[in-house]
């Protein structure tokens, strides 16, 4: 069986086999020939696989094609919305088109993408909308309600990612009533999830696949269903969503949103006059409390602080415990009703759990007072302080134990694949993160020619990142650039700071050179408008931070150019990082080596990938980071990166322009009318 279904794989691949009947100008490719072949192998022996592929490999048909050849239910996990929705409308589709496959596809994807008709409904009746920009997008998402089938919130262009208005319209586990709801029969989510149970081939993202770690013995909204194989594309990121995931944490926000719900809910079921008004309003100000104690503690109004850098973390432990007394006061009032109503059940339920969640971050913060208490080893407590809230999180250093037992309980093959998995062809960082040792490792390089297609430019004649207007630098030495490409760049940045520093700048430049680029700048609009307009316009200029560094495809001449403002190294003061350093170091390991050049790399690679996506592409890549050519890591990570012509000197990096332009000239002389 094993050698029939390598057989057949290679003859759908053939150069007369049925993916070349289906798609335009096909050429076989062998590293894709190979995954797949691999991919094959690891389906009949039921053993797990990590595959690093280059860019322009073909990896989606690589492990599409064995996966439904094979048969069974096939699970595919993502790291984003842009190739879940990718998979659903072109990939899947197409190849079983060729394969002469009839099978059921479904997305499924997180409570909060889909519109709650009953949390709107209230929206609506209520005024949720708490400014004049809320309640335009208010009358905008009726407007979409009115019309779509799916009530995927991303369909609406018009109503930005970060309005307050969105947590009014969506639900959660916590407050969602389930087949007690009014609206359960024409509930988006619940729609969803049916497609999902009687789908052949399923396509989620990697926070559901977590939660269906973490929730697989709750109730069955929450559950995936049975599947015989789990492909992770993007796999990259696993290791760092599952850190966040599995974080115990709470969140002055979480409280006060549990706090407005619960004031909601009751005042529409059970009115009392202004008590449920005074039930929230103390819990708001006592969140307030928590986050300026918290202030004091942490001296800077946006700071991730370890409570083991404090002796004095124990005084957040009183406004905690007034907190939770004035919680308790809340659930106590709403428990005389809960009997009657489902809605106000569910609110208690949620109270409790938060409680119990504050009860808990009080005992460890009196803790921390003691004298012989010893740090944690293997997790980190700390809290991210920002201008309006405040998380406490506990952190495990490694969750590879927990993925490594579900792996074996599920008893399937799991295969897990990205552009960037290892580090000069060593896989072990990853594996090593995801409980994975005894997985088979495979990379194929991308069959792109990059030495002729790109130039790789390093400018030397710039401070380092840690040097005071480092983004106004970048902005000025990478503007000439810009104006010879004609625009047509991703300017990716390490932090939103950066965006927004880089972008001004790069503003006020093309006002006084009279240019009319259109200036793009993430957080203005949705990422899928912003990515939109960019194609619409062909001579954009879009300045975005980490989640522009992967998963956006933009072949052609519309994306010629990607700058990078810095090598992209975890914040070594983050407290994750500093427990995992200190861990590291523990261990006699060096932590440089074995936790910041691999995540840098990686994602210097990631956003790298961004500018060659095909065969005809050609392009320049712009790093702004001189310790590539002054360090002594910088080795590792100049080899790293895709075999571009590489320069220091400004004048070659514009020559390459100039000749890409003439080309680009020939091109259109080349067109016979």
């Amino acid at each position: 069986m094993d050698k029939t279904l390598k057989a057949e794989v290679e003859k759908v691949f053939a150069p007369d086999g049925c993916l070349a009947h289906v798609t335009e100008g096909y050429t076989p490719r062998q590293s894709q020939i190979e995954f797949s072949k691999a991919v094959a192998d690891s389906l009949e022996k039921k053993q797990s696989l990590v595959v690093e592929a280059g860019t322009g490999t073909g990896k989606t048909f690589a492990y599409l094609v064995p996966c439904i050849i094979h048969g069974g239910k096939v699970l595919i996990s993502t790291a984003g919305k842009t190739l879940q929705d990718q998979l659903f409308e072109k990939d899947v589709p197409a190849v079983l088109t060729a394969l002469g496959v009839g099978a059921k596809i479904a997305v499924l994807k997180g409570r909060a993408n889909y519109i709650c008709l009953s949390r709107f409904e209230h929206a609506m009746v209520e005024n949720a909308s708490t400014t004049r920009e809320e309640l335009a997008h208010l009358l905008e998402i009726k407007k979409f309600v009115q019309i779509t089938k799916t009530g995927e919130r991303s369909d609406i262009t018009t109503v930005p990612e970060s309005s307050g208005i969105w947590r009014a319209v969506t639900s959660t586990s916590e407050n969602c009533i389930g087949k007690n709801c009014p609206d359960y029969e024409n509930c988006f989510v619940m729609k969803a999830r049916e497609k999902a149970r009687e789908a052949d081939v399923l396509i989620i993202n990697h926070h559901l696949f977590l939660a269906d770690m973490e929730l697989n013995d709750q109730d069955f909204v929450d559950f995936l269903p049975d599947f015989d194989m789990v492909i992770f594309d993007e796999a990259h990121q696993l290791p760092s969503i599952a850190t966040s995931f599995f974080s115990e944490s709470i969140s002055m926000s979480e409280v006060k949103n549990f706090a407005q719900d619960a004031y909601v809910t009751a005042a529409r079921l059970v009115p009392k006059g202004d008590e449920w008004k005074d039930y929230q309003t103390k819990i708001f100000n006592r969140c307030n409390d928590v986050r300026l104690k918290a202030t004091i503690l942490g001296a800077e109004e946006e700071s991730k602080k370890s409570l083991d850098e404090f002796t004095d973390a124990f005084l957040m432990a009183e406004p905690i415990q007034k907190l939770a007394l004035g919680l308790q006061g809340f659930i106590e009032a709403l428990k005389k009703f809960a009997q009657d109503n489902e809605e106000i059940t569910l609110a208690v339920k949620t109270g409790e759990e938060i409680l119990e969640k504050l009860n808990y971050w009080e005992k460890a913060l009196k803790e921390t007072v003691e004298k012989d208490r010893k740090p944690d080893e293997f997790s980190i407590k700390w809290f991210n302080l920002t201008p309006k809230n405040v998380t406490f999180s506990d952190t495990k250093l490694s969750y590879a134990d927990k993925f490594r037992q579900y792996r074996q309980e599920m008893d399937r093959p799991w295969i897990l694949t990205s552009a960037t998995l290892s580090v000069e062809n060593d896989f072990h960082h990853f594996t090593d993160d995801m409980g994975l040792e005894d997985a088979e490792t495979h990379s194929w390089e991308s069959p792109f020619h990059y030495a002729s297609q790109g130039m790789l430019y390093v400018p030397t004649d710039i401070p380092e990142p840690n040097a005071p207007y480092f983004s106004d630098e970048v902005a000025e030495k990478i503007w000439p650039l810009l104006q010879k490409n004609r625009g047509r760049a991703f300017v990716l940045c390490t932090t939103l700071r950066a965006v927004q520093k880089i972008s001004d700048s790069l503003k006020v430049q093309a006002e006084r050179a009279n240019e009319t680029i259109p200036i793009l700048v993430q957080n203005d609009a949705p990422k899928n408008e912003l990515i939109r307009q960019f194609k619409e316009h062909g001579n954009a200029i879009l300045v975005g931070s980490m989640s522009f560094w992967e998963g956006v495809d933009i072949k052609g001449e519309a994306l010629s150019m990607v700058i990078i403002d810095k090598i992209p190294f975890p914040p070594p003061d983050d407290p994750v990082i500093k427990g995992k350093t200190n861990w590291l170091k523990s261990q006699n390991k060096n932590h440089f080596r074995e936790l910041f050049l691999p995540e840098a790399i990686t994602l210097l690679k990631q956003g790298a990938g961004r500018l060659i996506r095909d065969r005809n592409d050609r392009g320049m890549l712009i790093i702004c980071d001189k310790r590539l050519l002054t360090k002594s890591y910088g080795a590792m990570i100049w080899n790293s990166l895709p075999d571009f012509a590489r320069t220091a000197r400004l004048e070659n990096a514009l020559a390459f322009l100039e000749e890409m332009s003439l080309e680009k000239q020939d091109k259109i002389g080349e067109v016979k009318f």
